[in-house]
């Protein structure tokens, strides 16, 4: 398929040439046709090969992001910053809150943040948790001289996870002197702020024999509420049906709920109707717009000479994030008994639970729902440590042949305390009163009776007998890897010699999770148990690459080059595989190259995939919203569903007169599975580079990709699946068990090998910088601009949740269901098909002044894919549009200022109700803050 659509594409790239075009890769100055009287240029490695080259020409598209641009950028967090380009789709950061768990992470393509691989220096980092994905939070931002990005997958070069990419943060390793950096945020409300404090000392070691440098650290970020800003202090509701958008909230609510009946309580005990959508709760105050975070890192790096041709290199980092979620009150949703002659009850409820809910005498049942408000907001509170020591040697092996070997070791511990959770079990205990005296008929534990029937009545001493004394989850990662590389000339041919590079790698990933005994118990009103998990995984792999020069003509600098790799992958899990690429770079002349990849990744399920136990909780399928298909008014026979249904457990006598029970418990067995298969992905990318000779400081480049992963991993829904109306073989139908009712009883749902995640389009990138007139300089009579433009243009999004499924195409949409069916969405992903960053940078002696803008494509909402027939009162997103104004000026030799407002007209972000699953919009995508400030200072007495 990739060749495929890629052929259908080319004529559309070489007509978009010069008007839309993304390369990524600055060229250097020099060019192969230099003379030889020229100095030549020094070999370089580029990300995405492990083969030093005379330019950055690779093959696959680079994008480079300098500390500039994070300096004037004004965000608070590298991955902030990241996020705004083109390539990458917000990942978990500061304004995930629901969902989230106090990390950052990267997600290159929308692919999911586990399948983009993040480096530091060229070497892999460990995963915080038992999962794949890398929380950014742990660099030394400080000390982070550029990032490399490339697209697509990399499994050849640095082994699995590298399926969407590589994310490649390179640090500075000649730092000289003190640096002191500090820095102040906050919007223009006076809230949302952030400090970030470093320290630096580096020191180059005599006679050019290598670099130490320390830095520290200290970034704080304080808590905002959803209720600070207009857009996100109230649910608001999408009525598909009418086209009104509505007030909304949980209905579970802190009165309490029938769930049976609808019917609720006045805070004086007497039952009512449930009005919608009146009645509902609304609990965006109680949560986080901006999450808390503290962090502290610390560290040591270097380099230093190891006799005459060998250097010796090492890492040592420590960072500690102490992070804070908060969400509203516990909703307690559980079947309960009371006994109707429990003194508590009111005269009325005690006669509406006699006339519509006794199981037998004096005893009744209801499913209750309560927003439990007298226990306060749940609080999660993650404290992450992470211990990474990396120590190498370096240098020439042999005449032509450089050794690089290296061990790393990683440490990851985390600590998850959970506040303010309630006990089911408690509560049901608390339900059941003798009316004789008054008390518990089961008086264990303290139990005091209970009265959740009405908001406002639950006694302090009722309070404090359901409450879930604090609870705590760890878990542990520990990675060790040992690499080894040669590289150099390994033979010559007609036009030249053959680079090689030849390396042999090891890596042991050891990862565990325990929940506390109380959450994996299922007691617990609001926070879920989770699975323990505690496995090893260790791969052993050998990969070799070649650059190999087919033609070369110095004098005109005409050259094509073939780039060839492949890696062995040995796991003691999931088995052996397979890696490759193969790539042409062609110089047609001096401002034109073509340049094309192949490549075949993978990437092996983690630990968490693996190794988590498969357990089972009670919970409702069925409501309003999903429908049972065999249900009678589903018309099982009609839509082709009969033979599904009998599989299941369905008589055949009761196919179009069964109705499914709404409410009904379901009994959810979900966790990992060793017999899952490694995903796989192949991407390939062709692209021009055009620099024109008359504009030697341009560069305009376009590129196609396209991007396949098969056999995906993760969780799978399998009601959805199997009655999906392609599952013509019924896969996933005997995952679905039914009781002697009718209606769905079990669900066995693994975590397992689902269909296709895919995407393709055009990447487009122009770099231009010019000398400008003097009359134009504002300082030393000199002045320059420099323009970046970055676009991308997504031509399909696409997801299946099984081979056997159909196909989701979600590009140009937002919410449901898109962000429930693609398997690389991450808390509510939208996927617009156009994003594009511009930055225009003035300099001027002392003076930098520096323009970004940010341009987000309208969006259509995902409720079209599933009928035309809906009426929304949100059918689409505009167009959104960000600036960032920042400037910085040198005050003294030692001493610079920078200044910023970042979203400089107040865009607000756009609304989209509960289309998005929380503050009513996609609040990593779009600056949910308003308008705000920053300014930092650096200084540096070194010089």
């Amino acid at each position: 398929m990739a060749h495929r659509r890629a052929a259908s594409w080319l004529p559309a790239m070489l007509a978009l040439g010069i008007s839309c075009a993304i390369a990524q890769e600055p060229e250097t100055a020099e060019t192969p046709s230099q003379t030889e009287g020229e100095q030549a240029v020094e070999e370089v490695v580029v990300t995405g090969s492990r083969i030093k080259r005379r330019d950055f020409s690779s093959p696959s598209p680079l994008a480079t992001v300098d500390r500039t641009d994070f300096e004037f950028s004004g965000q608070p967090t590298l991955e902030d910053y990241l996020s705004q380009m083109p390539q990458l789709m917000p990942g978990f950061g500061r304004a995930v809150n629901n969902g989230g768990d106090g990390t950052a992470t990267l997600n290159l393509r929308g692919m999911g943040a586990g399948r983009t691989l993040v480096l530091l220096n060229g070497r892999r980092l460990s995963p915080s948790g038992v999962g794949s994905a890398v929380d950014v939070n742990n660099l030394p931002g400080v000390l982070i001289e550029r990032v490399e990005i490339i697209t697509g997958g990399a499994s050849t070069v640095y082994g699995s996870d590298a399926i969407a990419g590589v994310v490649n943060f390179i640090t500075r390793d000649d730092f000289d002197g003190l640096s002191f950096e500090g820095s102040y945020s906050v919007s223009e409300q006076g809230d949302a702020d952030v400090y970030d404090v470093n320290v630096v000392y580096g020191h180059n070691l005599a006679g050019g024999g290598g670099n130490i440098t320390a830095y520290a650290g200290y970034y704080e970020r304080k808590e905002l509420f959803a209720s600070a800003r207009e857009l996100t202090r109230y649910v608001w509701s999408d009525d598909w049906v009418s086209g009104a958008l509505q007030m909304g909230g949980s209905p579970i609510i802190p009165g309490g709920r029938i769930a049976q009946t609808d019917v609720t309580w006045d805070p004086d005990g007497t039952p009512r109707a449930f009005v919608e959508p009146d009645d509902r709760y609304n609990f965006q105050p109680e949560n986080y717009l901006q999450t808390p975070l503290e962090r502290h890192t610390t560290g040591l790096m270097g380099t230093f000479a190891v006799g005459e041709r060998l250097e010796g290199y090492f890492e040592a980092s420590y960072a500690e994030n102490d992070a804070r979620l908060t969400l509203a009150p516990a909703p307690a949703a559980a079947f309960v008994v009371v006994n109707t002659d429990n003194p508590v009850l009111t005269p009325e409820t005690r006669q509406l639970l006699e006339e519509q809910y006794l199981i037998e005498p004096g005893l009744a049942q209801i499913t209750l729902q309560r927003r439990m408000l007298e226990l306060g907001p749940r609080i999660i509170e993650p404290n992450r440590d992470y211990t990474r020591l990396v120590a190498g040697i370096r240098g020439k092996l042999g005449q032509e042949w450089e050794l690089d070997a290296w061990l790393t070791w990683t440490d990851a511990d985390t600590t998850e305390q959970y506040l303010n959770d309630g006990s089911l079990s408690r509560l049901q205990q608390g339900l059941l009163v003798d009316p004789a005296t008054g008390q518990c008929f089961d008086p264990s534990g303290g139990c005091v009776p209970l009265d959740v029937f009405g908001e406002g009545r639950l006694s302090p001493e009722g309070v404090a007998f359901i409450r879930v004394d604090e609870v705590v989850n760890t878990s542990s990662r520990q990675q060790y890897l040992a690499s080894v590389l040669a590289t150099g000339p390994a033979f010559d041919i007609w036009s030249g010699p053959v680079n090689m590079a030849i390396g042999a790698e090891w890596r042991r990933d050891e990862g565990s999770f325990q929940a506390d005994d109380l959450l994996f118990s299922g007691d617990t009103m609001s926070f879920n148990g989770t699975a323990p998990v505690d496995g090893t995984e260790q791969v052993y792999e050998l990969y070799t690459e070649a650059l190999v020069p087919l033609f070369e003509n110095p004098d005109t600098g005409r050259r094509l080059g073939l780039e060839l790799g492949a890696r062995y992958s040995n796991y003691d899990h999931a088995g052996s595989v397979w890696t490759w690429k193969a790539g042409l770079n062609w110089q047609v002349f001096d401002a034109l190259r073509f340049r094309t990849m192949f490549q075949r990744a993978v990437r092996a399920p983690n630990i968490e995939e693996l190794f988590r136990e498969q357990s089972t909780q009670v919970h409702t399928v069925i409501d309003r919203i999903i429908t049972d298909p065999c249900s009678a008014s589903s018309d099982p026979v009609g839509s082709g569903n009969a033979d599904k249904c009998v599989l299941q457990g369905l008589p055949e006598n009761q196919l179009g007169v069964f109705e499914a029970s709404l409410g009904y418990p379901v009994a959810d067995t979900r966790g990992g599975n060793p017999a899952l298969e490694p995903e796989s992905s192949d991407t390939f990318t062709m692209g021009l580079v055009i620099n024109p000779v008359r504009l030697p400081k341009l560069t305009i480049a376009v590129d196609y990709y396209d991007l396949e992963i098969t056999n995906t991993i993760g969780e799978i829904d399998a009601l959805r699946i199997c009655f999906d109306p392609l599952n013509t073989g019924a896969v996933f139908c005997d995952n679905l068990t039914r009781d002697a009712t009718g209606n769905i009883a079990a669900i066995y749902q693994p975590i397992s090998n689902r269909g296709l995640l895919a995407t393709n389009g055009l990447d487009v990138q122009v770099e231009y910088a010019a000398d400008l007139p003097a009359s134009w300089a504002l300082f030393d009579g000199y002045a320059q601009l420099h323009i970046s433009f970055l676009e991308t243009h997504a031509f399909s999004n696409e997801s299946q949740a099984n081979v056997a499924t159909e196909v989701v195409d979600c590009n140009g949409f937002f919410g449901y269901p898109c962000w429930a069916v693609h398997a690389g969405a991450e808390s509510g992903t939208s996927f617009p098909e156009n994003r594009a960053l511009t930055t225009i940078n003035y300099t001027s002696g002392p003076l930098d002044l520096h323009l970004t803008w940010q341009w987000i494509d309208s969006m259509d909402n995902a409720g079209n894919l599933i009928s035309t027939n809906f009426n929304f009162a949100v059918p689409t997103v505009p167009s959104y549009n960000d600036f960032d104004l920042a400037l910085s000026y040198l005050l003294t030799d030692t001493l610079k200022l920078r200044f910023g407002i970042n979203n400089l007209t107040d865009q607000d972000a756009p609304m989209m109700a509960d289309n998005a699953l929380a503050n009513n919009t996609d609040a990593r995508l779009y600056d949910v803050f308003g308008r705000s400030y920053f300014l930092s200072l650096t200084w540096n007495p070194g010089g």
